[in-house]
């Protein structure tokens, strides 16, 4: 394993050096903002982070396997194609911002616009687990992917205004038997059977295992689906539509 010291190199040397790194286990110590982390990485490298690392880390990434001891700044994920990410901490805002592939495990909360955009092709299927709550605008313009919001600090609101506007595909999870407050007028809000349950009870039984929380806890309360009501939210703004 290689083992690096972020406080003995600037930005973009620390960003040269950590690609070139041969190794398939690099640690990096000691950072504290330092941006574009396996930004675009194309391996499966394992990399554990001390810290708190910048805007963006793994943005783009297509495979690599990141776990995160401390917070993380906004665009955690962005666009990421596959690979798995934790946070033992919360991350700021556009969280998943487009992600088409792989998992964000978080252990607290997320900011505004978590997993905007967010879309599943074939077996690409995006997943993002929040142990907190999130903030305004989650789920905007989701496409597909599965979005999981816990709450398990008996967060209120669980989320923030807008959650789901726009929404055309995908599902969003939320812990408990939500009243529909800051959600979308465009979405759909089920309580989740016990069969319903086996579509998350994986994503959730992991959080528990990462995170070191009861999973009997996490299961006190059902949940909430979100879904879409119209695939096609905003048809009839358009001239000339016909239903």
């Amino acid at each position: 394993m290689a083992v690096i010291n972020a406080e003995e190199y600037g930005q973009q040397e620390l960003i040269q050096l950590l690609k070139q790194i041969e190794d398939q286990d690099i640690e990096v110590k000691g950072l504290c903002g330092q941006r574009y982390v396996a930004c675009g990485w194309q391996n499966r490298k394992s990399l554990t982070l001390h810290g708190v690392p910048g805007n963006n880390l793994a943005a783009f990434a297509d495979g690599p396997q990141i776990t995160v001891y401390g917070n993380a700044q906004e665009g955690v994920a962005n666009t990421m194609s596959s690979g798995h990410i934790q946070v033992h901490g919360r991350v700021g805002d556009i969280a998943g911002y487009g992600m088409r592939g792989g998992e964000l495990f978080i252990k607290d909360e997320a900011g505004y616009r978590l997993g905007i955009h967010m879309k599943a092709y074939r077996e690409l299927k995006p997943v993002i687990v929040v142990g907190g709550s999130v903030g305004a605008f989650a789920g905007e313009y989701m496409a597909g992917g599965t979005l999981i919001v816990l709450g398990l600090k008996d967060d209120n609101p669980l989320v923030g205004a807008y959650c789901g506007t726009g929404i055309y595909g995908g599902e969003i999870y939320l812990r408990g038997d939500y009243p529909g407050k800051n959600i979308a007028s465009n979405i759909e809000k089920t309580l989740l059977s016990e069969r319903d349950l086996d579509n998350i009870i994986d994503y959730l039984n992991r959080y528990s295992i990462y995170f070191n929380y009861p999973l009997e806890k996490i299961l006190e309360k059902p949940f909430t689906k979100l879904s879409v009501k119209n695939v096609r939210p905003f048809a009839g703004l358009y001239a000339g539509f016909v239903s």
